[in-house]
């Protein structure tokens, strides 16, 4: 009797480790999005991350995306991503000289090639498993980024909208990681300000620095930094290369609009509820600023689209008086006290 072939497809390239993460099913829950932690991973030193092929996928994505940030300065450790764009070098330079010069290299959205997209798959696969969350229904976009950098390189105190899994290939580093909801390190204001549009705005100050927590990373080792975790990073004495597998969440998005609207509110002189205090006023402020099922195209309208509808925060004031059934002539007393400001 002739035998039939079955031909079985593979969801992930060959080239990958059967398994990413070293880790448990459900390992990652009590912690994921609440505090850093350290993870093991078996991507150290994978050829997808070699210079060569990293220079031909930095090439192709500057030709087809623009989708690379890179500087050739020595920042300050407080000076955010407020960043010199003169360059003392090509691309081309920074790779091939990349032992010798102070060379900083973010290659974005590198799942527009399919390994690099088979990769970050697996990866949020590996995840959802982890946490043991439907991240695939929560998540609101997701993206790769490799992080290239000379030896000895800083990365400056930042923050970012996005929960992060970096994952060390070569080279070693160090990294400090935050409480995000600390805020004696991170204040109310200064996520308002993010969330505006000023990527710089959290500011780093010595006496914060005892706070951090430290990880030292090596190929093989990575961390995980929570939504809004203030973090910077020091190369070691190699050049480094580092793996970010990074996403959106809708309830972090939602948390977004609150802070914009927060901010909106502190334009008009006038003190915010602060997110999460109250059910109803965070609903409301979420509501005015939502994106009426837009489709975002990038991570910016994902989290700032809704900005987009209010050319002044006393528009915005108007349309959140009248949420609360005030009238659009209500006085600026009755409309404080109905938003819950001061």
């Amino acid at each position: 009797m002739p035998t039939e072939t079955v031909r079985v497809e593979q969801k992930y390239s060959t080239t990958l480790p059967d398994r990413i993460f070293n880790h448990k099913s459900g390992e990652f829950r009590e912690s994921f999005n609440r505090a850093p932690f350290g993870v093991s991973h078996n991507l150290a030193n994978h050829p997808l991350f070699e210079i060569p092929r990293l220079r031909k996928l930095a090439e192709t994505l500057w030709t087809r995306t623009g989708k690379i940030v890179f500087f050739t300065d020595t920042p300050a450790l407080e000076q955010g991503w407020n960043r010199s764009t003169q360059r003392s070098l090509s691309l081309a330079q920074a790779f091939s000289r990349l032992e010798e010069t102070n060379s900083w290299i973010l290659l974005k959205s590198i799942q527009a090639e399919p390994e690099y997209r088979a990769l970050l798959e697996k990866g949020i696969d590996e995840l959802q498993e982890l946490t043991a969350l439907p991240l695939r229904k929560q998540i609101t976009w997701e993206d790769a980024y490799i992080f290239i950098a000379s030896p000895n390189a800083v990365t400056p105190y930042h923050i970012d909208h996005e929960s992060n899994f970096l994952l060390q290939i070569h080279g070693d580093k160090e990294v400090n990681v935050f409480d995000p909801n600390d805020r004696t390190i991170l204040t109310d204001v200064e996520i308002e300000k993010y969330y505006i549009g000023d990527l710089s705005a959290a500011r780093y100050r010595p006496e914060i620095q005892s706070k951090a927590n430290l990880f030292k990373l090596t190929p093989g080792v990575g961390v995980h930094h929570p939504v809004r975790a203030p973090h910077w990073v020091q190369n070691g004495n190699s050049y480094s290369v580092s793996l970010g597998l990074i996403f959106c969440m809708r309830e972090f998005d939602l948390q977004a609009k609150v802070y914009q609207a927060n901010h909106l509110i502190r334009q008009l002189n006038m003190a915010p509820t602060a997110p999460g205090k109250s059910v109803l006023r965070d609903k409301v402020k979420t509501m005015l600023l939502s994106d009426l099922g837009h489709k975002p195209k990038n991570k910016s309208e994902v989290i700032r689209y809704g900005l987009t509808k209010y050319d002044a925060p006393a528009n915005f004031a108007r349309k959140l008086a009248r949420s609360f059934g005030l009238s659009k002539d209500a006085s600026p007393r009755e409309a404080r006290t109905a938003a819950g400001v001061k």
